[in-house]
């Protein structure tokens, strides 16, 4: 009798492994890259960043200097040394700063409404863009150097965190919510005026096709000598043949303050002046050329409340500067060992395969060692009954 008991305790503790297990696999919707992806190689106060987030700006950038200098480019010490420097003050980030404020307000970008509206965009783009087919998204992310995770931290700071966070500062009242803040605010330097043309990764050309229109374009605009013609061109191109952001095809263009768009985006706009225009901007979804412009005092007027809605990410952004100013990046030992020239590759869905291996590995050793425990008392039951006969 105790034997059978035994043997549905072990049943039931081999049962609840694997559904642990199991649900670790499928709760979060997560792609399992490489197990290398999830590394911590430095630490920024409470923040970890793993070698995912070195091994996309690593990679990155080496693409980049490949295409400008050609496949040697980092046959020159220099230029290594410079790859080093660069990836360093890459990897702690406004980003990170606002991760770290997300915190004190309670906010995980991994839980909660902002993984959820995470989640939906993941959902919608592996529809949008690759058809439903995982195995195509996985190779989309290995294209771009990602992983999964990657995405979807970055998807989480660059489009939720900042609003949930604004959320809970209104609640708390510690912002300033005057009309006379808001039109200071639009009609400082803080608040930009731009228009621009977007060219998508997903619109069905390959990326270098998609790359050659983007400089092409930006060419073209750049070309014309007076901010009229410059101004005009850019309203042509963005009823082109290559523009895929329908939502301004008559020019008139976006107000925002930093911490509203994509970084590399902010970067490019808060250097210009009005009418000119940047250079290819790349960002995840695809390729930007941004031209400032001056501000409409009229659409200001028309448009006041929106904008001044729009003026409370001026007050997280000093709060973001403030905490990226105190925050110190500290290289862990493997980080510091790594080889930016010889990073070990990422496979976006590499770790799965290795995950059910190790699911599967448990349950050989737990039914092991359950078959041990059945054979040890069953002999040593074989045993007391031998002596009960004599």
């Amino acid at each position: 009798m105790k034997t059978k008991k035994i043997l549905r305790f072990c049943a039931m503790l081999l049962a609840l492994v694997m559904a642990v297990s199991l649900c670790g696999c499928s709760s979060s919707g997560a792609m399992r890259p490489t197990a290398i992806a999830n590394k911590v190689v430095a630490r920024a106060d409470d923040i970890d960043i793993t070698y995912d987030s070195l091994y996309y700006v690593t990679m990155t950038r080496i693409k980049e200097l490949k295409i400008v200098y050609g496949e040697d480019a980092l046959a020159d010490p220099q230029r290594c040394a410079e790859l080093e420097t660069f990836v360093k003050a890459n990897l702690l980030t406004r980003a990170e700063a606002l991760i770290s404020i997300g915190h004190e307000y309670g906010l995980d970008i991994e839980k909660g409404d902002i993984a959820a509206n995470v989640q939906a965009e993941i959902d919608a783009m592996l529809q949008g863009s690759f058809e439903g087919d995982e195995d195509a998204y996985a190779e989309g992310l290995n294209a771009m150097f990602m992983t999964d995770r990657y995405l979807r931290a970055y998807l989480a700071t660059e489009n939720y965190l900042s609003k949930a966070i604004i959320s809970e500062m209104l609640m708390r009242d510690e912002i300033d919510d005057s009309d006379e803040t808001a039109r200071n605010l639009i009609n400082s330097d803080s608040f930009l005026h731009t228009v621009h043309v977007f060219i998508d990764r997903g619109n069905g050309k390959t990326d270098e096709e998609n790359r050659a229109n983007a400089a092409a374009l930006q060419a073209r605009v750049a070309a014309k000598t007076t901010s009229e013609e410059r101004y005009e061109q850019m309203r042509k191109e963005l009823g082109g043949v290559y523009n895929n952001d329908y939502f301004d095809l008559l020019g008139n263009g976006y107000y925002f303050t930093r911490g509203e768009t994509e970084r590399v985006y902010e970067d490019a706009a808060f250097a210009l002046n009005d009418y000119e225009v940047s250079p290819v901007i790349e960002s995840v979804e695809g390729y930007y050329i941004v031209m400032r412009l001056p501000k409409d005092e009229n659409y200001i007027a028309d448009h006041f409340q929106e904008l001044k809605e729009k003026t409370y990410y001026v007050k997280l952004n000093e709060m973001v500067d403030q905490r990226l100013s105190t925050m110190t990046l500290e290289m862990t030992n493997y980080g510091e060992r790594l080889d930016l020239l010889e990073l070990p590759p990422i496979d976006a869905d590499g770790g799965e395969g290795a995950f059910v291996a190790a699911v599967v590995i448990s349950c050989v050793i737990c039914c092991s060692a359950l078959f041990a425990v059945v054979y040890m008392i069953s002999k040593k039951k074989g045993k007391l009954k031998k002596k009960a006969k004599k």
